[in-house]
Order: structure tokens, then sequence, then C-alpha cells
């Protein structure tokens, strides 16, 4: 049920924007425009593939037109009645949304106190997007459904929902889930209270909610976002306040709680500087990371190259004795063979359902595996994890031109960071 559920955010918010006409008609010249009743006919026909295309054609002058939105409603009651949610669905809710009518407001907001979380999800993460305050009461009710607590995604996927809404009202939520949160998501919801209210408490939520007593009667949304602070010159990753010291991959902090570390170790790891090869310097690395992680953290290694080869079968406790087994796998790689990034990527989401963060060490472009070509792997990974909303770190190790550009985009459209590593 819950997989279900957030299949609903492939290709319509999460991919980076990417509308559901871009999904469903990738490669095809946009549609020339039809008239209201056409259009209307359309979105109410039985032809999923028609009604996609008339969905790419509805804009906010289009919605303004009586007979589109009633369409859309109709269209929406259909596949509830059929129990039929799907992307279209998620879509039509999207463009209703844009309607200046009440009413059509009205009928989306009463579609998230449905049962049925997939309906529920999709209207309310449509109503984030007017950001309207008047509407969050209805986008944060879903904090109260057990889907939750249960998956990381959802909790992500809400909270960045709710940080869409420049409202007194989405600040006070967001303080009060840090102090509920740890690892990535406290991160996350740091960064989204930074943008909101010009202060910079970081992952401490004791200040965020000593501040927000002080500050909530009189509070105003900032004019201008906290700063982040660099963590070393010439690289994008930035660190925030942390209550306790954290673990660190080729010096990007790890807040994590639930991580996988992906390394390379094709041929082209044998690469050394000083006498030290890249493989060498990787596994240094992550050691010192492992041994570096909260006891109640959950860890896995992958190493790649041709094939990829995993620590263990699924995320383990960070106890000793799983550290002392992560440093003698790691010790026991070779540098040989292709790169088989995809792959990789692939086993490393495949970990957990509620894999928090990813670090995925390159040296060099893909030359192996099921997918070779670098935009589509790009594309795979992204409708892969906007199912769980993982944050994937890449790390370039002299990452230049097509590669560097690979794992660029790899990490912006996976809510995560690029870090060249020389």
């Amino acid at each position: 049920m819950l997989r279900r559920c957030l299949v609903l955010l492939v290709g319509v918010w999460f991919l980076s924007g990417a509308s559901l006409f871009g999904q469903v008609n990738a490669g095809r010249a946009a549609p020339k425009p039809v008239a209201p009743q056409r259009l209307a006919g359309l979105l109410k026909g039985r032809s999923e593939e028609r009604r996609a295309e008339a969905l790419a054609m509805v804009d906010a002058a289009t919605i303004q037109q009586s007979v589109v939105a009633d369409a859309l409603k109709e269209s929406v009651d259909r596949d509830v009645r059929t129990k039929h949610v799907s992307l279209l669905t998620a879509q039509s809710l999207r463009c209703l949304v844009q309607s200046s009518r009440d009413d059509d407001i009205q009928f989306v907001v009463k579609l998230t106190e449905t049962p049925d979380v997939n309906l529920a999800f999709a209207a309310a993460a449509s109503l984030a997007e007017r950001k309207d305050p008047k509407l969050l009461p209805s986008i944060v009710s879903l904090a109260k459904r057990k889907e939750f607590t249960q998956s990381y995604g959802f909790r992500r996927c809400l909270v960045d929902a709710v940080a869409q809404v420049p409202d007194k009202a989405a600040v006070e939520f967001l303080i009060e889930m840090s102090a509920k949160f740890d690892g990535q998501l406290r991160f996350e919801t740091a960064q989204h209270l930074a943008r909101l209210t010009g202060q910079n408490f970081g992952g401490h939520s004791e200040h965020w909610t000593a501040w927000w007593k002080d500050q909530s009667d009189t509070f105003q949304l900032a004019a201008k976002a906290a700063p982040p602070t660099p963590l070393l010159p010439g690289r994008e990753v930035t660190r925030i306040p942390w209550p306790e010291p954290l673990p660190e991959f080729f010096g990007v902090p790890v807040y994590a709680k639930r991580v996988v570390f992906v390394i390379d170790r094709s041929g082209s790891m044998r690469s050394s500087v000083d006498g030290v090869t890249r493989l060498e310097e990787a596994v240094k690395q992550l050691e010192k990371a492992v041994d570096a992680l909260d006891r109640y953290a959950y860890f896995n290694d992958f190493a790649y190259n041709t094939d990829v080869l995993p620590f263990m079968a699924q995320l383990v406790q960070a106890e000793d004795s799983n550290k002392r087994a992560s440093r003698n796998f790691a010790y026991r790689l070779t540098p040989e063979k292709k790169t088989a990034c995809y792959d990789a990527l692939y086993a490393g989401l495949m970990a957990d359902a509620n894999l928090e963060a990813m670090y995925f060490l390159s040296d060099g472009e893909p030359t192996a595996g099921r997918i070779v070509d670098m935009p589509t792997i790009v594309s795979a990974i992204t409708a892969q994890n906007a199912l769980q909303r993982t944050s994937i770190y890449s790390l370039g190790i002299d990452a230049r031109g097509a590669h560097e550009e690979f794992l660029r985009e790899l990490a912006k459209r996976n809510y995560g960071q690029f870090v060249m590593v020389r």
C-alpha cells in the first residue's frame, strides 16, 4: 500500500519538476491547443494517453474555463469510484488547484480526508503548490497517518510540501518536527527553517524551540535565507551547526542514520598520488566514516566495477563487530574491470526502503552494466528514488566534462550534492 502511494510522486512533483506529460509523452512534439469543449471531452475520456495529452494542455488560463475544471473533477471522481488512482489522478489535481473557483479548491481539500492515502497525499501535495496558508491545515493533517511514522520517504515528502507554504504555521510545524526527527530528515528540516526564518540553528532542535518561544508572536518570514557555511573552499557541499560530532566521507558530513557507501573499484582506481592509489584512499575514507557512525545508526557498503559486491545483504547496525567486518571487507578489495555505475546506484537504493542517504564515489564514466548512457542512468535512478527520496551525494574523483555533468545532475535530481574529490 505504502509503496503504491509513493508511486504517485514519480514524474509529478519530485522528478525535478518534470511534468507528467514529459514522462508519458517523452520525445513527442507538444500538442496544439484545442477548444475548451474538446479539451473537456479528452479529459473525461477513457483513453489514458489522450487524457495525458489533454492534461499537458491545461494551464493557469485554461483551467479558468468552467467546462475544463468540471471535466477534471469528473475524471477524478471516476478514478475514485473505480479505485484507479494513478499518476493521471495526481496530475488532474495539480491542474485543478490552479482554478480560481473556491469550490474547485474545496473539492481538492476534501480529498485530503479520504481513507485512500494515495489520493489524500496527491491532494495535499497539489494544495502545497498554491502556497496558501489557509490550506496548510489540510496538508499537515497527513502527519496523523500511520504512513508518516512508517516511511522515511513519506515523512520527507510531507515536510517538503509544508515547507513550500510561506507561513508562520509552516515554521511552527517544522520546528515541532525538528525535535522529533533525527539524521538526514533533521538536516533537511533545518535547511527549510533557515530559508524561511533567516536563522541558522542547524540540527539544534532545542535552540529552534527556544527561539520560537521568544519570537513566535512577532515572527515574520525572512527576506533572506541564512547563508550556508562552506565545508571546504571549492566544494559545493555545506555544513550546518550540529549537536554532536558527525562522521565524514571524503570530508563530507554524514547526517543520515540509515546510510550506504558505494565505492568504485574499477581498474582506474589503481591510479595513485604520492604512492597511494585511489582505491586505497577510498578504503581509508570508508573506514573513517564507518568507525565514526553512531552505534544506533545502520549502514551497508557496496563496491562496484563490472559487478556490484555488497558488504552485507541488508543494512546492519553500526556496532563494533560490524564496523570491524566492514573494514575487513574493504581491505580485500582490488581495482579491476570496468565501471557499472547504474547497477551500483540501483543496488544501493534497493538496500533499504527507508534509506536516508547514499554516498556514491566514482572516478570515471560508466562503461558496463545494464545502462551505460549517463542521462538515462540519471533518469532511471531519479524515477526509482521517487519512492523513497534518498539523498544521493555524488563524489567525483577528478571528474571532468561529461562525467562531472553526470554526477552533478545525479545529485541535483536526487536531493543530494556533488563534491569534487582530488
